[in-house]
């Protein structure tokens, strides 16, 4: 009669230490999560405008008239540049009539890139454990559950006889 009661005793330790277990792995548990994606936004917007007026001629001092039938006024175009949300200036030089006439954009940017790369150890061996031994008494049972990392519990036990450990793994 005392027999069968440590074998039902181990038996729902045994059962209370693999549902501990389980339930500590899923709340141990830290799942991976996604970079966001970096994005280059360039935007260009073009606006001219252009004025036709049909105007009388000018007369000068001495009584004759302007001599031209179109007279033509085309001024420099202007480029707004902002670079990452500011404003950068560009000034053309005085003979240039148009943007990139005489000049050009250079731009020059240099980058430096560091990478340092930690590879963290990842033991992919089970971590429960089950075994069977054997003493001057009879057959021994074991089995073996993770806690955390490198922690672990272990419940043993034979007719008559249970243990109950935690041990670390180094």
């Amino acid at each position: 009669m005392m027999e069968n009661k440590y074998k039902i005793l181990s038996l729902v330790f045994c059962a209370a230490a693999f549902a501990f277990g389980w339930h500590m792995h899923g709340w141990l548990h830290t799942c991976p999560v996604a970079d966001p994606e970096i994005k280059t936004e360039i935007k260009y917007k073009n606006d001219t405008k252009t004025e036709v007026v049909y105007v009388p001629k000018y007369i000068y001092p001495d009584g004759s008239a302007e001599k031209t039938d179109v007279d033509v006024k085309i001024g420099k175009q202007e480029l707004a540049v902002k670079v990452n949300g500011k404003d950068f200036a560009i000034q053309k030089s005085d003979d240039e009539k148009y943007i990139f006439d005489k000049n050009k954009l250079q731009f020059t940017q240099t980058s430096r890139a560091d990478l340092n790369i930690k590879v963290p150890v990842i033991d992919k061996t089970k971590r429960w454990e089950i075994g069977i031994g054997a003493s001057k008494d009879g057959a021994v049972g074991m089995i073996g559950f993770p806690i955390n990392n490198n922690v672990g519990g272990w419940i043993a036990g034979r007719s008559g006889n249970v243990m109950v450990g935690v041990m670390v793994k180094i």
